[in-house]
């Protein structure tokens, strides 16, 4: 948890949920086969784990590269269902060391197979623009969308 500092990256419940969206991205990745419930998730035999780094008063370049860098050899899958704030005209997306800590990742995690960044788009809503994104319209990463 780059948020807290501790092993614990449990999201900060508030009225809206606003904060679980990640927690609830991961439950449509690994979401158990024949659970009963209704739902499978895309890699229901997969394993997450989680990295939590948004739900503080600031984000640095330095706190981003540490998540998208944390554990390479262990994580095979870094999913992301953030991106910067969307206006549908302004351009943001990873700084230096961030930019630095996905392409080794991609050269050489998962023991030198490459780990696989996949990206929300259009999480901005309707003025969203994704070419904006400079996360999700990345070379190194795949970016997905729902309806």
């Amino acid at each position: 948890d780059f948020s807290s500092n501790d092993r614990y990256p449990y999201p900060r419940y508030t009225d809206d949920w606003f904060n679980s969206h990640g927690t609830r991205c991961a439950g449509e990745i690994a979401a158990a086969r024949d659970n009963n419930i209704c739902g499978v998730g895309v890699a229901y035999d997969s394993m997450i784990a989680g990295i939590r780094m948004l739900d503080q008063p600031y984000m640095t370049d330095l706190i981003e590269a540490n998540s998208m860098s944390h554990e390479p050899n262990l994580i095979d899958i870094y999913s992301a269902s953030w991106g910067p704030v969307d206006d549908g005209k302004t351009v943001d997306g990873p700084r230096h060391a961030t930019m630095k800590a996905i392409v080794n990742g991609i050269n050489q995690g998962r023991n030198g197979l490459g780990s696989i960044y996949v990206w929300a788009s259009g999480d901005g809503g309707v003025n969203d623009d994704c070419n904006c994104d400079g996360y999700a319209a990345s070379m190194w990463t795949i970016s997905i969308n729902s309806a």
